[in-house]
């Protein structure tokens, strides 16, 4: 019999990488014919103040009642994603109430925050899901920092290049040329739109013939003012607005290089890099969290967080202008290297779904090794 499962977590909308992840999680746990409850923890917009995070309140609240009153939960599973910042309060209730409630728990750690700077508040957390909890990282860096910090016994790393459809790659059109730059998020400074538009202000000034291409949602009216500013000053630099599904498959054609200059502290692998590598789009990206165990020196360019962003991303278009079997070599490099990626991941993830829905055991009381 199929065991029953509650997904803990944002799903969208509002669209951004650890809703869409969740929801590619679910869809593959359908696609197995697992029976799947989803508690939604989503706030209403991208919006990061405070009083938009204290938002999430009423949802989480409505999520504990229905944990709380859900039948024949004794040694079902619970699957929950885990955040950066204060938001781990509600997702540790989750926990507690599981644990009360006789469920497995399954925990996704979907940021470096609390790696790159130990909190009490994961501590607390970690402590709560018990020595028999799957802890699920996106890396084997990040799993490896996760147990030298709080010590859990059992992480998985698993990139999530593996909720990506495979028959992306036999599409991919290789990059001979680089004449476009491309930036594709959430639009906002913390994930880079300003360094990018930096960058394209530095291109135009050295009379490069590039153009750029943003794509995305802006993360509140502010940011998008003073986007839309900055674009009235740059002759080459255009705006999309939001893609989705075939709108997203051609800003991805239309583009030759992903610039993702990501100052968000919580970054992990980034859905956009997995995107943009599977089309054969190489990637200049600040070098956080799991971006440079992602992206190699043969496919792309990552700087280090520390350094000037813009200095660094316009040496490596020079070098790919300037010498164009160089550049069409790192495009080849990126779409194999995310075949690679999905390829090392597939056997890990297809038996932490057997052990999520039932079929298998085989992760419980043992952590996985890296060659399985």
């Amino acid at each position: 019999m199929k065991r029953q499962i509650v997904m803990v977590g944002p799903f969208p909308p509002p669209v951004h990488g650890l809703a869409t992840t969740n929801a590619a999680v679910r869809s593959h746990l359908e696609a197995l014919g697992a029976e799947v409850r989803t508690i939604n923890t989503a706030a209403s917009s991208l919006d990061r103040s405070w009083l938009a995070r204290f938002g999430r309140l009423p949802s989480a609240s409505r999520g504990w009642v229905r944990l709380a009153t859900m039948r024949r939960l004794y040694r079902a599973t619970i699957y929950l994603s885990v955040s950066g910042g204060l938001g781990q309060v509600y997702e540790a209730a989750f926990i507690a109430l599981a644990r009360l409630r006789g469920m497995r728990v399954f925990v996704r750690h979907a940021s470096f925050a609390y790696i790159d700077e130990p909190t009490r508040l994961a501590r607390i957390l970690i402590a709560l899901t018990g020595p028999s909890a799957v802890h699920v990282t996106q890396s084997q860096g990040m799993a490896d920092r996760l147990q030298t910090i709080y010590g859990m016994p059992l992480v998985v790393p698993i990139s999530n290049a593996v909720l990506y459809p495979q028959t992306e790659i036999t599409s991919v059109c290789v990059r001979r040329e680089l004449r476009i730059i491309g930036f594709f998020s959430n639009l906002s400074a913390e994930k880079g739109v300003f360094d990018f538009l930096d960058l394209m202000a530095a291109i135009e000034a050295e009379k490069l013939p590039l153009q750029a291409k943003l794509a995305g949602l802006f993360q509140d009216t502010q940011t998008e003012r003073a986007v839309h500013a900055r674009l009235k000053k740059l002759r080459g630099a255009q705006y999309i607005g939001p893609v989705y599904g075939a709108d997203k498959e051609t800003f991805l054609s239309g583009i030759d290089v992903l610039v993702f200059p990501t100052r968000y502290k919580n970054e992990t692998e980034a859905k956009v890099n997995h995107e943009a590598m599977s089309h054969g789009i190489p990637v200049i990206a600040y070098g956080r969290g799991c971006i440079p165990e992602i992206v190699g020196p043969d496919c792309g360019k990552v700087i280090d967080p520390e350094e000037p962003f813009v200095p660094a991303a316009l040496a490596q278009i020079r070098t790919w202008l300037d010498d164009p079997a160089a550049f069409e070599a790192a495009s080849r490099a990126a779409a194999r290297r995310f075949a690679e990626t999905s390829a090392q991941n597939e056997r890990r993830w297809r038996t932490l779904l057997s052990d999520l829905t039932g079929n298998d055991t085989a992760l419980i009381g043992r952590p996985l090794s890296k060659q399985d």
